[in-house]
């Protein structure tokens, strides 16, 4: 593959942010149309990075990251011209900043940033918002359908705020719980300085959650569980972190690949495979049946035991919100990694 092809979703990226500067300076000096032809241009180029990074299979973290930032930079950059159209937008702008620094400071402390439904939708609703914005410049008659999005904007970014909060001391009280309880960390110890274990830091997983994220979560949530039922938590600690321990990023599969070889279908199957490659001393019946069984019912492997459930279960649950998103049922998917904003 060509240098080109590799690094060109990203130079589309960074150009939307090299480019905010004229955003603002084309807003401020009132020159509306050079601007809503410009956000036309940036909107194209969006989906244009997005497109090609994944028909030429170069998702990256980088990139997922440098899509993020350029999104919210555009956002904000937008929101100060229109702070000069209408004052209500300063409160949009205001919401906006505090969730970018919220996210920030969050990842800082956690290390962990997640790609939550009600910041997707938010996402959506600000730039439906700011559109009606551009539009209210050159029709004037849109100005109640321009309220309404304006306060359903700033309920969605109070949601936001408060789930990000609420996320961030469920991560910190995390963090620290799985540093106080030195049993689940030496039970895993081996796994989790395993430098083939760490590569999954940058295999992107659940719409900004890296596969490291998802299965120390799902790995700890079913350690504690099962402790607390006189479960085999020992398994179900070594089961969790190694359910989606497949030896490649998901999304370099092919389109190509017949229904039934999909990720979903199959990736139990690489996961158990790559773990007995990798961890055969770790590894027993109980735990490679865990592993294999883990996306019932989408595969028609039953689990055999209440650890086998409930890691089922735990990982579903865990799932859930990114089985909720709505880009999901469209087809349309957007590469994002391990912690967003």
């Amino acid at each position: 593959m060509s240098k080109l092809k590799k690094n060109l979703p990203n130079i589309l990226t960074c150009s939307r942010i090299i480019i905010t500067p004229l955003i603002i300076y084309l807003g401020l000096n009132k020159q509306y149309l050079s601007l809503f032809i410009t956000t036309l241009f940036i909107a194209f180029t969006d989906c244009l990075d997005g497109y090609l990074a994944r028909k030429w299979q170069v998702v990256s973290p980088l990139g997922a990251k440098l899509d993020t930032i350029a999104d919210k930079v555009l956002a904000l950059s937008l929101l100060i011209v229109l702070v000069f159209q209408n004052k209500i937008f300063l409160f949009i702008f205001i919401l906006e900043s505090l969730i970018a620094l919220l996210n920030i400071y969050c990842f800082y402390k956690t290390k962990i940033v997640e790609s939550l439904l009600v910041g997707k939708i938010k996402t959506w609703i600000i730039f439906l918002t700011i559109l009606l914005g551009l539009l209210k410049i050159f029709i004037p008659q849109i100005n109640l359908s321009l309220t309404i999005f304006i306060i359903v904007t700033i309920i969605f970014q109070i949601l936001c705020l408060i789930k990000y909060t609420f996320n961030y001391f469920k991560n910190k009280n995390l963090k620290k719980n799985s540093k106080k309880d030195q049993e689940y960390l030496k039970i895993v110890k081996k796994i989790l300085d395993s430098p083939e274990f760490l590569k999954r830091k940058e295999f992107m997983h659940h719409y900004n959650e890296s596969v490291y994220a998802h299965v120390l979560k799902v790995s700890y949530d079913c350690y504690r569980i099962g402790k607390k039922f006189k479960l085999d938590y020992k398994a179900l600690a070594i089961a969790g972190l190694l359910h989606d321990f497949y030896p490649h990023p998901w999304q370099v599969k092919k389109r190509s690949t017949p229904f039934f070889k999909k990720h979903g279908f199959v990736h139990a199957h690489e996961a158990r495979v790559n773990a007995e490659k990798f961890f055969p001393e770790l590894m027993n019946e109980k735990i490679a049946s865990m592993i294999e069984t883990h996306m019932f019912p989408l595969n028609i492997c039953l689990p055999k035991s209440k650890e086998a459930w409930l890691l089922t279960l735990v990982d579903k649950a865990d799932s859930l919100e990114f089985l909720m998103h709505p880009l999901l049922f469209t087809g349309i998917k957007k590469s994002i990694s391990n912690n967003k904003s």
